[in-house]
């Protein structure tokens, strides 16, 4: 399959799969014409890419995943263990900065209400 089909199966851009290419985290192979073309089960490979992207993990490290389930010996696991150990550690911090900020905002919320009804009461009361 080319790869604009690729893409709408994947759910992905063109661009976002070439960029994969690129980094070398997903190979086409050569059709009988000598075109590059793509198996179906690359989809679902190209979708977890980009999850793991979105997630915050360089190509260099999705790179190291790749080669680790190809690889599949157990002794590889523990690297792999640790980086997303580091990767989930970071996301757990933004959640918590996120929740943080959300109470913060939900406090001035809360006070500007407040303000606001005072204002409303005084204004009530001056006439």
């Amino acid at each position: 399959m080319q790869i604009r089909d690729l893409a709408r199966l994947a759910q992905l851009t063109p661009r976002q799969l070439r960029r994969y290419e690129r980094e070398g985290l997903i190979r086409p192979a050569t059709t009988a014409q000598g075109q590059p073309g793509y198996a179906a089960q690359t989809a679902p490979l190209a979708r977890r890419i980009n999850v793991l992207v979105d997630l915050g993990f360089t190509t260099g490290e999705i790179r190291t995943f790749l080669d680790r389930i190809d690889d599949q010996p157990s002794e590889h696991c523990a690297p792999v263990s640790d980086l997303q150990g580091r990767n989930i550690a970071k996301i757990d911090a933004v959640i918590a900065k996120l929740k943080a900020t959300r109470a913060e905002l939900v406090g001035l919320l809360v006070t500007d209400e407040a303000l606001d009804v005072q204002d409303q009461a005084a204004a009530i009361r001056r006439q």
